[in-house]
């Protein structure tokens, strides 16, 4: 096979492969509470889920495989983010909250399944992104908290403030795919 013509393996895609890779060391530090290093790995993973999307606009190189790896993988790397965070002593994040987050990831994997079998195109929305960046923000600063600032008790309540905001945006946007994948899930 010939990596350097081959549409898989083309930078965007070995982008969101390597994040594949950094969330398995996301996970393995955040095991053994390498608080630091974990937060490292997950500020790069979340860095090459910007730059990869980037990339392949700017260069015209989506590809069939990107647009399923790339989510795929941001489902990983948030849900088990947030399930390995409750088993770290966060008292603060009720599973009932990881239970909506991880719920919505599947039914819009699912609805997205749906709506592109029948030829409706099932693109991210603004509502996902600011979805992904507030589960984003609210990882990290777990993370940043475990790391270095449990000395500052006023952090928890912006952890509480965020983790409700992100149920918050998490369903909307939900609701918004939904509401987006209408036309496909009408459809005898």
């Amino acid at each position: 096979m010939d990596f350097q013509k081959s549409t898989i393996f083309n930078l965007p895609n070995s982008l969101t492969l390597f994040r594949l890779l950094l969330a398995i060391i996301f996970f393995i530090f955040l095991s053994y509470h390498c608080y630091a290093l974990s937060l490292l790995s997950f500020l790069a993973a979340s860095l090459t889920d910007w730059l990869d999307g980037y990339v392949a606009r700017k260069k015209g190189l989506l590809t069939d495989f990107g647009r399923i790896a790339d989510p795929f993988v941001d489902k990983i790397i948030v849900c088990g983010g947030f399930i390995l965070l409750i088993k770290h002593g966060y008292e603060n994040i009720p599973p009932w909250m990881v239970l909506v987050i991880v719920a919505r990831e599947f039914f819009v994997s699912s609805i997205r399944s749906y709506s592109e079998a029948r030829g409706i195109e099932f693109g991210a929305t603004l509502w996902g992104k600011a979805k992904m960046f507030v589960q984003a923000l609210t990882i990290s600063l777990m993370l940043l908290f475990s790391a270095y600032l449990k000395h500052v008790g006023s952090i928890k309540n912006i952890i509480i403030v965020l983790l409700w905001l992100t149920v918050i945006i998490t369903v909307v946007s939900g609701i918004k795919y939904m509401i987006k994948a209408s036309p496909a899930l009408l459809e005898r």
